[in-house]
């Protein structure tokens, strides 16, 4: 028997040396937690704060992500550009993380901080849009929706963007913005021509490419590990007079042979599709063992020139087109794509429970990936606990052929697809136990090691080398550069944020 068990006196000394090392550190987390309050309070007064214990605490310090949570140090409410400095200044004196949240979809929770004791700059009062000719100022507490309507119904104007209308202009547009107009315009950060930005002193800057050049480049890519970007300006585009919002179902799969095959051919269609096409290879479990698809998207021209185009591919596939509804109204195509969602932002976003991550592909995936791929759909996903989806979007058109590799520190200019992988326990607590491996594995049977990956799909579980590498890939060391310069106390720190050194 091991000595240390051996007598019960032993056993009572250790464990009341034990309760009173642990009393001790409860007292001191506990003094560390009230000096914090106190301080906050101190250097943040007359603005809007919410705090651990206040009433609206809970609510407002909800993930979008409910299988995270996180307890921030405070949570405020700028009014203004000027309390936004306040904020900063609070948090690098008193040595505190700072964080923005403009719509707090991070799937990571970091609009929280992605650890406890952060302060949160929540930027939902900062609402302002305005249009001067073809630019538009818009602050970052507005919303997609918020945008597009108002680019509509001002001049019928209209940015790439993503399709969720509670989704915040600041995160989505920092770390790229795909969206179905994205192979005509590019990314939403692709349309960014300045930047009003907060930095780590508390002072208010513009980046431009002739003013801060360096921040702009890094801005575009990683803005939030570098201030706090109070409003954008982009170059709207025309919205497109006439779309097509189709879907098309494909068989049910049951043989990865079988699967294989579709994903080939959609590839095929993919690398010569013309930039008028925006196009998705969307697929989950069927229920019955095998894997359902549909190819989603929207086509930028007329109903009869969109069926002349995907006639072959529709036809090699035995798919049947079970939408192809043409619109005149951008609004209304950006309702379509999400699922009849209207373009309302009013209140949260309902919370899911969920984990996710995403696979960058710049080259065709052959046929050894496809097969693995679709065996372990077939044989291992189709059949577990969780609700998941993968949708393989296709990049390329303007994303690539319109803009310099140069001109954001965005990784990957040269994305043939960006594919999704998530999967939700549909809110039910707790997150099944093998739902992280059900997603992992979805990626790492395409590929061992995979070289890239889309930040806004953020997965808190990589390693630093992993997501360093595969979400800014050879930008890190300039970010990291530009990182020392003009946060070098790393005030606006988070797990994922561009460290201030890179070995």
């Amino acid at each position: 028997m091991d000595s240390r068990f051996s007598t019960s006196s032993c056993r009572q000394t250790t464990i009341y040396a034990l309760f009173t090392t642990l009393l001790c550190l409860y007292t001191v987390v506990d003094a560390r937690v009230v000096n914090v309050r106190a301080d906050v309070t101190s250097c943040l007064t007359g603005l809007n704060v919410t705090l651990p214990g206040d009433p609206a605490f809970q609510s407002e310090s909800q993930t979008f992500n409910a299988r995270l949570s996180y307890t921030p140090a405070a949570i405020v409410l700028p009014n203004s550009v000027q309390d936004v400095e306040t904020l900063v200044k609070c948090g690098a004196s008193l040595g505190v993380p700072v964080v923005a949240r403009s719509g707090g979809h991070s799937y990571a929770g970091y609009g929280l901080g992605g650890v406890d004791g952060a302060l949160v700059c929540d930027l939902s009062a900062l609402k302002s849009i305005s249009l001067s000719g073809s630019n538009a100022v818009v602050q970052t507490g507005n919303r997609l929706g918020e945008v597009a309507t108002y680019l509509w119904e001002h001049g019928q104007l209209a940015l790439p963007h993503g399709t969720c209308p509670k989704v915040g202009t600041g995160g989505h547009t920092s770390y790229g913005g795909y969206g179905p107009f994205s192979r005509m315009g590019g990314l939403l950060l692709d349309r960014v021509v300045s930047a009003e930005v907060v930095l780590a002193n508390g002072q208010t800057v513009t980046a431009s490419n002739s003013s801060n050049p360096d921040l702009f480049w890094a801005l575009k890519g990683a803005a939030p590990s570098y201030g706090i970007v109070t409003s954008w300006t982009y170059s709207t585009l025309p919205a497109p007079p006439t779309t097509v919002f189709f879907s098309i179902d494909l068989p049910a799969y049951t043989s990865a042979a079988a699967f294989a095959s579709a994903f080939s051919q959609y590839q095929s269609f993919a690398q010569t599709a013309p930039k008028e096409i925006a196009i998705a290879f969307s697929m989950g479990p069927n229920g019955n063992g095998g894997i359902g698809v549909q190819l989603i998207g929207n086509y930028f021209g007329t109903k009869a020139n969109f069926n002349y185009l995907v006639a072959s591919l529709v036809l090699s596939l035995s798919a049947t087109v079970s939408t192809a509804d043409e619109y005149t109204d951008w609004t209304r195509v950006l309702v379509a794509n999400g699922y009849g969602e209207q373009l309302v932002t009013a209140g949260p976003s309902p919370p899911d429970t969920f984990f996710a991550k995403s696979l960058v592909t710049t080259d065709l995936l052959d046929n050894a990936a496809l097969t693995s791929w679709g065996n372990y759909l077939m044989q291992t996903a189709a059949n577990s606990d969780i609700n998941w989806f993968a949708q393989a979007d296709l990049y390329g058109g303007a994303i690539s052929s319109d803009f310099d590799a140069n001109s954001s520190s965005f990784a990957h200019r040269n994305a043939l697809l960006v594919i999704q992988f998530y999967g939700s326990s549909n809110n039910n607590a707790p997150y099944p136990a093998d739902g992280i491996d059900i997603i992992n594995n979805m990626v790492t049977s395409i590929s061992a090691n995979p070289a890239a990956a889309y930040p806004n799909y953020i997965d808190p579980t990589l390693t630093a080398q992993q997501w360093q590498s595969q979400y800014f890939g050879s930008n890190i060391q300039r970010l990291s550069s530009i990182k020392a310069t003009y946060d070098p106390q790393n005030v606006f720190s988070f797990p994922q944020s561009i460290p201030v050194s890179v070995a």
